[in-house]
């Protein structure tokens, strides 16, 4: 089951006897995304402790995210990065899919997903521009080779794709050492033009994503 928000979105994963998971999302005053995660167990006890675990994009097992004690009633809420004492962090990417453990149950799970966010850089002295995806996972285990990125021109209408190209793997020292990438010539110029990592090859860590717009 996947849902997902730019701004502020939430899920609730029902258990008829078990814990629940609700998650949202804002940016705080320092332009920072946290992540909200809360619920309720069943017992309605409190002093009870629930886990959030993570399993990125991926990856073949779940991680610890965070954890917090459940108030009156059994309900509990806990943010990453966390905005009270002991203030604790935990990285968290797109494509993570979360859910909350109590005692031996688990919360329905959620996978949270962003926009893709391709990048171009132009190869000096060309009419070539390059467009780089690099995965932001701790392993690099995104699917990305071989997928298909487009090159988008602006016009009346709208977006229309102009040339279609496969990303290749190409680690770089200025790019990453997850760097995806993809060339385009491109003869004419003074285009309005953009990348875009359209559905199927964003899928399954991101959601279709478009670079900064740029001139040709």
């Amino acid at each position: 089951m996947i849902r997902y928000g730019v701004v502020l979105a939430s899920v609730l994963g029902l258990a008829a006897d078990g814990v629940t998971l609700d998650v949202g999302q804002y940016v705080n005053a320092n332009r920072v995304r946290v992540l909200v995660f809360q619920g309720t167990i069943s017992s309605r006890a409190g002093g009870e402790y629930v886990e959030i675990l993570g399993r990125y994009c991926g990856a073949s097992g779940d991680r610890l995210i965070t954890g917090t004690q459940t108030r009156g009633g059994g309900a509990w809420r806990i943010e990453n990065p966390n905005s009270e004492p002991p203030y604790n962090w935990t990285a968290v990417y797109s494509g993570t899919t979360f859910r909350a453990r109590w005692e031996r149950t688990y919360s329905e799970p959620y996978t949270w997903l962003l926009p893709a966010q391709p990048r171009v850089a132009k190869v000096s002295g060309t009419r070539t521009w390059v467009a780089h995806v690099s995965p932001a996972t701790p392993t690099g285990q995104v699917p990305l080779k071989g997928k298909t990125i487009e090159l988008q021109r602006r016009t009346a209408g709208g977006w229309v794709t102009m040339q279609r190209a496969r990303l290749a793997y190409k680690p770089s020292l200025k790019w990453g050492a997850f760097n995806y990438e993809a060339r385009f010539k491109i003869p004419t110029r003074g285009l309005t033009l953009r990348v875009h990592l359209p559905q199927g090859s964003a899928a399954p860590c991101y959601l279709p994503g478009s670079s900064a717009t740029f001139r040709s």
